[in-house]
């Protein structure tokens, strides 16, 4: 595998751990996923893909080890779920990295504390990037780096529009900027992506410039008294008060 010293675009996006039990509502869409290759043990390593939590790739060692989940083709992921062999108990530190078709690099952060054999972790993906392949590189734990299984949820499909109303309800706009110049012919000249979130799992989070219509989401407020809505930012300065909320699927 390539080194990990090498550039990556960070996005920025803000991963969350935490153990299993979202509510049942709203079951997501699981992407097909395969596993293409790994740091070790490359003879077992399609065992973490295979639907069967009692089979198990194992590295053969501890960390720094890495593994390659291969999603098809190039989706946006909201939620990673990963089921460690781990013993001894005890804390971890898994970095997640994705890559494209193209090869572009992308750090979508690590997640960190205290992990156990058979309790699944899940980390929850706010950035809108399509990607192929998500390297799971594991940089510390007290065991051998092993897994028991993967599953990762379909982000929802990506659309870009000149016109805020192209998209009705399911979905919402993540970004709002401009002048641009595919946009040139409109009034405002302004950019508007949109991402379908119609189908999203229930504890998703999601970053939108607009809560309209989204009924099956609460609004996760930020630390700022003055602006409980959200927060102020570029990626939304065309669209009502340039605001960008968190939301969470209930």
């Amino acid at each position: 595998m390539e080194s990990f010293k090498m550039v990556a675009a960070s996005v920025g996006a803000a991963a969350a751990m935490f153990s299993a039990g979202a509510s049942a509502q709203s079951p997501g869409v699981l992407l097909p996923i395969s596993i293409t290759n790994a740091s070790g043990n490359v003879a077992d390593m399609t065992k973490a893909a295979d639907g069967n939590p009692n089979t198990i790739w194992n590295a053969g060692g501890g960390p720094t080890q890495w593994i390659d989940i291969d999603l098809g083709s190039e989706r946006m992921f909201s939620i990673l779920r990963m089921l460690p062999a781990q013993n001894p108990a005890g804390n971890t530190v898994h970095h997640v990295w994705g890559r494209n078709d193209a090869g572009q690099w992308f750090d979508f952060g690590e997640v960190a504390g205290y992990t156990q054999d058979n309790k699944w972790i899940e980390i929850n993906n706010l950035a809108e990037i399509p990607v192929r392949t998500i390297i799971l590189q594991t940089t510390s734990s007290p065991s051998w780096v092993a897994w028991r299984e993967f599953q990762v949820f379909d982000g929802g499909e990506l659309r870009e529009s000149c016109f805020s109303n192209d998209y009705g309800r399911g979905w919402t706009i993540y970004s709002a900027t401009g002048p641009a110049g595919q946009c040139g012919h409109t009034q405002g000249k302004f950019l508007y992506k949109f991402r379908d979130v119609s189908k999203q799992r229930s504890g998703t989070k999601i970053l939108t410039c607009s809560t309209y219509e989204l009924t099956d989401w609460k609004l996760i407020p930020n630390n700022d008294p003055g602006n409980p809505g959200g927060t102020p930012t570029g990626r939304c300065a065309a669209f009502q008060f340039g605001l960008l909320h968190t939301l969470v699927r209930y």
